[in-house]
């Protein structure tokens, strides 16, 4: 058995993250990453007893989208194996980001994983270590906590899993190569306008040329900053004791301020983070936030995400979001459809 497929099982088992008779709809885009992650699905199907299926997502936002749709399908076909394409459609209005497809996503993988009978399915997605480390990196550059630097891992939102988030990409594309298997290409990401191509094209290249084998380093250090961020999660949860709801006034979160001021700084981030919301940026506002509070700040004060607060002497006061804020909004409107292409 190659070093790949060696790799490939080892993870799968010790994450325990694709059961043995589990439903596994693989996520395949046509790229590299993807086929090669379905190829090593496939050699231990029968192994693990899965019962795998293919998934491609068309986005509807290139000319080549069709093509891509079609190889996949064909690539399944080959394989003996069932494949679903759906495709989003974009209203006039919505200009598609790549946070509006990333939710779009996701919500195609919960549909997809709940239709499985017996119980739903997984979702294999074919994230890579380089993935990971181009993950820490952009997260390092825009003044991340420990949350956004432990970024990927094994088990994703809801039903997502990375079976070969411990690989490279070149372990794959060799994987493909060595196999005579063809891939598609995504034009976008040799898009220098996309900010993770520009650290995938030139600062990965660089870090690798300064220090061999950096980016396997890389992904190992998010491996380890995930640990932490997990075992950070639980002792936000334990403190989160200090928060009571005021039914008096309609559910609204008091915080009692002398013992939240008596927590570790990192667990002070940690629950206001948690009572705005829990967005996902806002860090430099809401550590102002604790200063402010530290200081001894008392009145009014906007928390990321629109919650707002307010501080005496005693309590802090947590009131919800009275309108959405933009991202909410973005989120909330109906800007995409799925279309089954069965």
């Amino acid at each position: 058995m190659g070093s790949v497929e060696n790799w490939f099982i080892q993870t799968v088992r010790r994450e325990a993250i694709l059961p043995v008779g589990c439903g596994v709809i693989a996520a395949v885009s046509g790229g590299s990453d993807s086929v090669s992650m379905l190829l090593l699905l496939e050699a231990f199907a029968g192994h693990m007893e899965w019962d795998l299926s293919v998934l491609h997502i068309d986005h509807g936002t290139r000319e080549t989208s069709a093509a891509e749709a079609g190889f996949v399908r064909r690539f399944a076909e080959d394989h003996g194996l069932r494949c679903i394409v759906r495709r989003l459609e974009w209203s006039a209005r919505a200009a598609p980001s790549e946070a509006m497809m990333s939710r779009a996503r996701q919500r195609i993988y919960e549909l997809e994983a709940g239709r499985v009978e017996k119980g739903g399915a997984l979702v294999a997605v074919g994230h890579t270590a380089d993935d990971r480390a181009e993950t820490l990196l952009m997260r390092l550059s825009e003044g991340a906590g420990l949350r956004g630097l432990g970024g990927m891992d094994y088990r994703g939102s809801g039903p997502v899993r990375r079976p070969v988030l411990d690989l490279t990409r070149e372990d794959l594309t060799g994987y493909l190569r060595e196999r005579g298997v063809e891939w598609v290409e995504d034009p976008t990401n040799r898009d220098p306008s996309i900010r993770r191509n520009r650290i995938r094209h030139e600062l990965i290249p660089l870090f690798e040329s300064i220090v061999p084998g950096a980016t396997e380093r890389i992904a190992a250090s998010s491996g380890l900053l995930s640990s932490w961020r997990d075992f950070s999660d639980r002792e936000i949860m334990s403190a989160l004791a200090l928060v009571r709801r005021d039914q008096e006034s309609g559910g609204q979160r008091t915080v009692d301020r002398p013992s939240w001021s008596g927590l570790p700084a990192a667990l002070r981030l940690g629950v206001l983070w948690h009572l705005c919301g829990r967005p996902r940026h806002g860090l430099l506002e809401l550590r102002k936030t604790d200063r402010w509070l530290m200081g001894g700040g008392r009145g009014e004060h906007l928390l990321p995400g629109g919650a707002g607060l307010s501080a005496d002497e005693a309590l802090l006061r947590i009131e919800e979001a009275s309108a959405a804020s933009p991202e909410a909004m973005e989120r909330d409107a109906e800007a995409w459809r799925i279309i089954d292409e069965r």
